[in-house]
């Protein structure tokens, strides 16, 4: 069985890896040439990483099988930094909230799209592919086309091509995507000192009368992931001018903590964005006739969760695994009815968050919510 991954990122990549069988014939479309993957860096919780470590196996068993009479295989090092404390403090330094976490990992977008790479073989990923549309036989999808030419044909197709996914638009029709009202500046500074005193802690500063929070998380080596979440209707900015945001953000962050400042001063405008956040209803199916749906293509929530990147890892080993087992139909409606009341959780969850963000006043300090996915706290 041919199957045809449009969509090169994590979840794509990740579904490619776990794939790895005789059963299966696996090509990843990407639309980028020869990258590794954009963006900064994002939290991952243990769900996702027991994705990992099961892919470590499985390339730890390969490798020995193939090496009787070497010495033994050292498992894979995971990527990223472990997290394991957060604290929310207001900005004039009063601690609000300290509280362990369970099993959290800080992983740059880069690194773990590399990691993922290396699992593969090199000619299982092709590049310079944007999806264009599908084509058809007696209503049944045979091939993907894309920008450059290229036609792939096969049994199965799979849209992880992301939130604003074509494979999606393609099939489903356009999406009725609803406003997230909160903004969010993500950048990576690098300060060495800061990055070794703050190591496995995500602080997060927040506002107690409006919508205006920096938080920050020591990612790999000296360097710190950070972002700064802010209500728009108070204040915004044109996003292509990378002088006026530098600005902006300092402007915004003045009452700040002077931790905040040192950030922004080591920090390269010229790689920050603003994410414009949104997400979408659950849709009604994952999956049309040999057309499925997995991590931001088939489901959106805002960032308040940091669930993505896990969801996506999960949604390929979910349905890898049912793959395996099923017969492709019965796979894909397993997938949907174990994913979608998870995510349907995580996009309630990302939403009242943000309520909460965008109004602070509305709710006790002590009755603040950690903004990560629910129950992830470890006993004490």
């Amino acid at each position: 069985m041919k199957i045809v991954i449009i969509g090169g990122g994590i979840a794509g990549l990740t579904l490619a890896n776990l794939l790895q069988d005789d059963r299966f014939e696996v090509v990843v479309n990407e639309r980028a040439i020869g990258s590794a993957g954009g963006g900064h860096a994002f939290l991952m919780h243990s769900d996702g990483l027991s994705v990992l470590q099961e892919l470590a196996l499985l390339k730890t068993r390969s490798t020995e099988s193939t090496q009787s009479g070497l010495a033994p295989v050292i498992p894979d090092v995971l990527p990223g930094q472990l997290v394991e404390r957060f604290s929310l403090r207001r900005p004039d330094g009063k601690e609000v909230q300290h509280l362990p976490l369970d099993n959290w990992r800080c992983i740059k977008r880069t690194e773990l799209s590399r990691y993922l790479h290396s699992k593969l073989p090199k000619e299982v990923i092709r590049d310079n592919r944007r999806f264009t549309h599908f084509i058809y036989e007696q209503d049944r999808i045979v091939a993907a086309a894309f920008e450059n030419g290229d036609v792939e044909y096969g049994d199965l197709f799979v849209g992880a091509d992301g939130g604003f996914s074509r494979v999606r638009q393609a099939v489903w029709g356009p999406t009725d995507f609803v406003p997230g009202r909160v903004k969010e500046v993500v950048g990576v500074a690098s300060n060495p000192e800061l990055a070794a005193q703050y190591r496995g802690t995500f602080n997060k500063f927040q506002r107690g009368d409006s919508g205006l929070a920096f938080g920050m998380i020591p990612s790999t080596g000296d360097e710190l992931v950070w972002f700064m979440q802010y209500d728009p209707s108070i204040s915004d900015i044109d996003p292509n001018d990378t002088e006026a945001l530098e600005a902006f953000c300092h402007r915004l962050m003045a009452n700040f903590p002077d931790l905040v400042k040192q950030i922004l001063d080591c920090n390269d405008f010229s790689t920050t964005y603003i994410w414009t956040t949104r997400d979408f209803e659950v849709l009604s199916a994952f999956s049309h006739n040999n057309v499925v749906l997995i991590g931001d293509a088939a489901h959106l929530a805002l960032p308040f969760t940091s669930a993505g990147t896990t969801n996506a890892m999960v949604d390929a080993r979910v349905l890898a695994a049912n793959l395996k087992n099923m017969e492709p139909s019965e796979a894909f409606e397993a997938y949907y009815d174990l994913r979608s009341k998870e995510v349907a959780a995580h996009l309630k969850l990302g939403r009242a968050l943000r309520d909460v963000f965008l109004m602070p006043s509305a709710l006790p300090e002590e009755q603040f919510q950690i903004p990560l996915i629910a129950d992830k706290l470890r006993s004490r």
